[in-house]
């Protein structure tokens, strides 16, 4: 038997054992038991969903004669469902039913399994009910299908997932919608959900929980404050957030190799105004004087750079279009950068370099207003990650 039929068989059998033993704990507690459901989600042609289709029904049919035919066969298939589901089971504050439970209920069962193809808009319209989900009319119920089974559609008590569409770019936020494993469920439901899918892609999904991850460390430590939220992509080039067209473009910044964060077109404000901030400056940097004085570049804490941050922002005033300085956006990039320093003296630290006594002109040679600043003599404060 090809391998990718017996991982097939064995998402199949571990719903039908999953399903089954949630309808046993709804009897002992004197509920009416549901109707869960499994989806096969592997291809987008019509063509594939047919092949699918006989397979699974092919695997059912088996299933059914092995009950009279080789009892023993589905005994251990049953069995070994039921050893992996049992183990998060008991992790559950409910009933756990014994095995020979359990393998009753699937005998019974696997008569009333339905197999649906899902694969046009005539197909949703005839399947959904009076609330707009697709309707579970056994109390097992498996759908195969591709694009219409991605997104907006409400597929009740879904427990079983058998996911296989690859690419080689994955778009993390199609991903997740693909896949339809998430959304709020009862923790008896999710002790007996299993997903099923090939190694390549629970990589993909493990880096992308693992971006995920990130960024909700970054909310949780107070970095939404700042207005920037970092999107990043991973190493391979296969993950990327989502569509451009998803987000505005004026809410995101972007970071890579050799770009810079620059005020651009700004005049000074009023030498009353600047006069004590760059005093403060100064007395901030004080320690630095040996390194400053010799052009060298030094460390600088990520908080004191973001202290200087506010204080030059304050002295610079933009009026024309297309000037401007998104001092949210530098601080988070300094805050994100210096955090992500591998090196264990550097982190939360990058690089300062102090240039005096500068002149450059704001306007270009053409008319555009100066936009790099390292490039002629100009005075001011850089820093780098």
């Amino acid at each position: 038997m090809s391998k990718a039929v017996d991982a097939l068989r064995f998402a199949l059998i571990t719903f039908v054992v999953g399903g089954c033993m949630r309808r046993v704990q709804d009897e002992k507690e004197n509920k009416f038991p549901k109707k869960f459901s499994f989806i096969v989600h592997t291809e987008r042609s019509r063509e594939a969903h047919s092949w699918q289709e006989q397979i699974v029904h092919a695997i059912v049919q088996q299933l059914q004669e092995a009950r009279t035919v080789n009892e023993t066969l589905l005994r251990d298939l049953v069995r070994r469902s039921y050893d992996d589901l049992a183990e998060s089971v008991q992790l559950v504050d409910c009933y756990l039913p014994s095995y020979e439970e359990t393998f009753a209920a699937v005998s019974s069962h696997l008569e009333i399994i339905m197999i649906t193809k899902v694969n046009s808009e005539n197909d949703i319209k005839q399947l959904l009910d009076e609330s707009g989900q697709l309707r579970l009319r056994t109390p097992l119920n498996i759908f195969i299908g591709g694009q219409i089974l991605d997104r907006g559609l409400t597929i009740a008590n879904l427990i079983g997932f058998y996911y296989g569409r690859t690419t080689n770019r994955f778009q993390q936020d199609t991903v997740l919608q693909h896949s339809r494993m998430y959304g709020t469920r009862p923790i008896e439901d999710l002790s007996v959900t299993r997903f099923h899918t090939a190694a390549g892609i629970y990589n993909v999904m493990e880096t992308i929980h693992e971006f995920d991850e990130a960024l909700r460390k970054a909310f949780e430590a107070g970095g939404h404050n700042a207005g920037v939220v970092f999107l990043r992509k991973d190493d391979a080039n296969r993950i990327v957030p989502c569509s451009p067209n998803k987000i505005l473009l004026s809410s995101t910044t972007t970071l890579r190799p050799g770009k810079r964060l620059l005020p651009i077109g700004f005049q000074t404000a009023h030498k009353n105004e600047v006069t004590p901030r760059l005093a403060k400056i100064e007395r901030i940097l004080s320690d630095c004087k040996n390194d400053i004085e010799a052009g060298h570049a030094f460390l600088l804490e990520a908080d004191v750079a973001k202290a200087i941050i506010d204080l030059v922002g304050e002295t610079l005033e933009f009026e024309e279009e297309g000037s401007g300085w998104d001092v949210s956006a530098f601080k988070s990039a300094i805050d994100y950068l210096s955090r992500s320093i591998s090196v264990q003296e550097r982190k939360g630290k990058l690089w300062c370099i102090v240039k005096r006594d500068r002149n450059i002109n704001r306007m270009r040679p053409g008319g555009r207003v100066q936009n790099a600043p390292d490039t002629q003599t100009g005075a001011g404060y850089d820093f780098v990650a």
